[in-house]
């Protein structure tokens, strides 16, 4: 029987701003936008979706033409969707240089906190045929507290940025898998990587605190993965980025589903990433479990 993974996090509209030439900072810069449909809990929860792994997420929609539009994506791609009615979808602008890089974001994104206690609490039909949950931060700590001291399934975490990392500072022990990235990861273990401290030192501070396994994305230099009995390292694969945006949401898609079918996660996670790295969008239309499987061969 297929497992069944319940995404809890956030849903937003992504804005991607591209410049025609080199971005000139203080300066009207000439150039395109494409829009799309983010946050790290539906990015991952789509990805996930488009790998036919069976996904529900729960999640903050506006009642705007924008939450329909997610609404429907989502029940396209065979997604179940659930979710707390606001005012207005929440947005993510993002400025992209000429390399593909994400040169500086604002996220609009202060409803996603109505997602709390409460509210999550009267979807508990939703949550519990859940075999593992996965959670963002982007809801208040108070919430994220109820979420891993409550649930009966492992609880994967991705910290999505050093600021928010911080609520979850106190329930490291209740968490099974924890994603970040290099900057979080140092953020909320006070350790920095440096000729003294390794990554493996950063990597056992977590497995002292309690979390079974760490996954920690190191951009152009691929990832590491450790537990208490192992660790690894592996380089990205070599892609043609066109857009980094996503990325990490789609190596954390990529983790669960190598976990679930038995593949070493962090080369899944790798390739899941790469997939995305070649898209503009914030989740590749070619993501789906042939061309992982396609990528993790060409890179054996």
């Amino acid at each position: 029987m297929m497992k069944k993974v319940v995404v809890i996090g956030g849903s937003v509209v992504d804005l991607f701003l591209y410049p025609h030439q080199m971005m000139k900072l203080h300066d009207s810069n000439p150039g395109y936008m494409k829009r799309a449909f983010g946050g790290v809990g539906r990015n991952i929860a789509e990805n996930l979706a488009r790998c036919g792994v069976d996904t529900t997420l729960i999640t903050v929609l506006g009642k705007d033409l924008w939450g329909q539009e997610i609404y429907e994506n989502a029940r396209d791609l065979g997604m179940c969707i659930n979710y707390i009615e606001v005012n207005e979808t929440p947005l993510y602008i993002s400025i992209i240089d000429e390399k593909g890089e994400d040169l500086v974001s604002v996220a609009l994104m202060d409803d996603i906190e109505k997602m709390n206690k409460e509210t999550l609490a009267s979807r508990k039909d939703f949550i519990s045929p859940a075999d593992l949950l996965v959670v963002d931060t982007n809801m208040s700590e108070e919430t994220l507290n109820y979420i891993l001291k409550t649930a009966k399934v492992p609880v994967y975490v991705d910290t999505i940025s050093s600021q928010k990392a911080m609520r979850i500072k106190k329930l490291l022990a209740h968490i099974h898998l924890l994603k970040m990235n290099l900057i979080e990861a140092e953020a909320l273990s006070g350790l920095t990587l440096n000729n003294q401290t390794s990554i493996e030192d950063i990597g056992q501070y977590f497995i002292e605190e309690g979390v079974n396994e760490i996954m920690i994305t190191l951009g152009s230099q691929g990832a590491y993965y450790q537990t208490k009995d192992y660790h690894s390292h592996h380089q990205a694969f070599q892609t043609h980025i066109k857009n980094t945006t996503g990325a990490g949401d789609a190596f954390f898609a990529g983790v669960i589903y190598g976990k679930m079918h038995g593949l070493d996660p962090l080369k899944t996670g790798l390739a899941a990433a790469s997939i995305n790295l070649m898209s503009e969008d914030a989740v590749s239309k070619d993501m789906n479990k042939q061309s992982l499987i396609n990528i993790l061969e060409d890179n054996q």
